[in-house]
């Protein structure tokens, strides 16, 4: 039953043969693969080449159409598809250095799969922007759908989204922990693990903020159950970071979309040194305990992870250029978990890929805070950019206490893509405007290095 994996590169084949192209394929049958599919179950087709997923199955055929019979519709090139690439060749060498060519080859196909296509096309694909507005509806209606079943889970203990396939599936999976806060559960859906659920919903809320704002959803009532349910999602996880991600993304849109910059930073300045001097105190008195002192779980988490940083930096610094590769580090004091992305990648391909994928996160960065600069104030373009501002550092602030696994690590790249596509795209309207109603832009011609004309 494990080639069940399989079963969407026929589908996505079907699809592409009844003509559809990359870009709707992508839209209307990848996103909703990954997102609803748990990205954990794999099947192994031949000795020597990389496991397939569900996912990784949809995605293989549009890859091969887009480059061969779309001829990369909508790609344009920009210095960061270069640093991606450079973080990926690290990741490759890194992993040879450790265990040689057989599994770097493999984590190699992997990450080009989770991390680079899902950018390049969707860049392509908003650049182009036949699909802009749809693509950005899909993916905060898909988390609406597996919030939906994460409020079952986080009641019932049952989680929907995986005992299907579970059931049926031939091998041991790892990804089967209960965990629990409060007499509830910790709802992960689709997504391995609570914390990588939240980390997903911090990500995707803001956007399905903005679309509703500028009334993008087909039906605004619809629109605000699915601005709900990702809210949701984040709630039901029960994880800190994210929770606390996805509060820092309502300060800034707060900031950021106030006609008075001022007043906004004013007040948000007072709350904050109020907030800060009753927080303060409680926090150090919160870290300052060891896991073998803790009182409470959330006191013996906050422990695990800074011993966590206390051991593996010592680690770090007998391998710093290369690391150890992906599954040959040394686990200290049992802290197999490493709950630091940031760590993650320092200690499985060194330093030098851990600046490299700093650079990716601080270009986007400086991008799109220039960008936003430039803005006139008050817009849908200008509050879209404040909206995926938000996630971005939503996104940043919580791969700090979370590894960046399974699909977050395809919608954090994705993410990327959709910021800049809005830098590329310049002042060019990302959304049409019919009077004071913004619609769906569904272009049907291109003009002139793939800008799209909007009437």
């Amino acid at each position: 039953m494990d080639k069940l994996a399989i079963l969407p590169f026929f589908l996505t084949l079907y699809l592409l043969y009844k003509g559809w192209d990359s870009h709707k394929a992508y839209v209307m049958f990848f996103l909703p693969v990954l997102t609803l599919i748990p990205a954990y179950y794999d099947t192994k087709l031949v000795s020597g080449i990389p496991e397939f997923t569900f996912w990784s199955s949809a995605l293989i055929p549009i890859i091969i159409f887009w480059f061969f019979k779309d001829k990369l519709a909508g790609y344009q090139f920009s210095v960061l598809d270069v640093i991606i690439v450079l973080h990926l060749l690290f990741i490759f060498y890194a992993q040879f250095e450790a265990t040689g060519y057989k599994d770097a080859q493999k984590i190699l196909f992997r990450e080009t799969l989770q991390r680079l296509m899902p950018y390049l096309l969707l860049k392509a694909l908003l650049l182009q922007g036949r699909l802009r507005i749809k693509a950005l509806v899909t993916i905060t209606a898909l988390g609406a759908v597996v919030s939906f079943f994460m409020a079952y889970e986080f009641k019932f203990y049952h989680n929907l989204l995986d005992s299907f396939i579970r059931q049926v599936w031939p091998f041991s999976v790892p990804w089967d922990g209960s965990m629990s806060r409060f007499g509830f559960r910790r709802a992960a859906g689709s997504f391995a693990h609570p914390i990588s659920a939240g980390y997903f919903f911090a990500m995707v809320t803001p956007l399905a903020l903005w679309l509703w704002r500028e009334k993008l959803y087909p039906n605004q009532r619809v629109g605000l159950v699915i601005l709900g349910l990702n809210a949701l999602g984040v709630m039901t996880s029960i994880s800190r970071a994210p929770i606390a991600g996805l509060l820092l993304s309502l300060i800034i849109l707060f900031y950021g979309w106030s006609r008075s910059k001022l007043l906004a930073g004013g007040y948000l300045a007072i709350v904050g040194i109020i907030i800060l001097a009753m927080a303060i105190p409680v926090f150090v008195d919160y870290v300052s305990v060891t896991r073998d002192n803790a009182v409470t779980r959330n006191q013996e988490n906050a422990a695990y992870r800074k011993e966590m940083l206390d051991n593996y930096i010592e680690v770090i610094k007998e391998r710093p250029a290369w690391g150890y590769g992906r599954y040959t580090f040394p686990v200290i004091k049992g802290q197999r978990s490493i709950d630091n992305e940031y760590l993650h990648i320092a200690i499985t391909s060194g330093m030098n890929n851990l600046i490299v994928y700093l650079a990716i996160i601080l270009l986007v960065l400086g991008r799109l805070l220039r960008f936003i600069a430039q803005q006139p104030g008050d817009s849908p373009r200008t509050r879209l950019a404040w909206a995926l501002l938000a996630a971005w550092l939503s996104a940043i602030f919580t791969q700090a206490t979370v590894y960046s696994g399974m699909q977050t690590t395809h919608y954090f790249f994705m993410l990327a893509a959709v910021i800049e596509a809005l830098v590329i795209n310049g002042n060019q309207a990302f959304v049409s405007q019919n009077t004071d109603q913004f619609t769906l832009v569904e272009e049907t011609s291109y003009h002139g290095y793939n800008f799209s004309r909007t009437l």
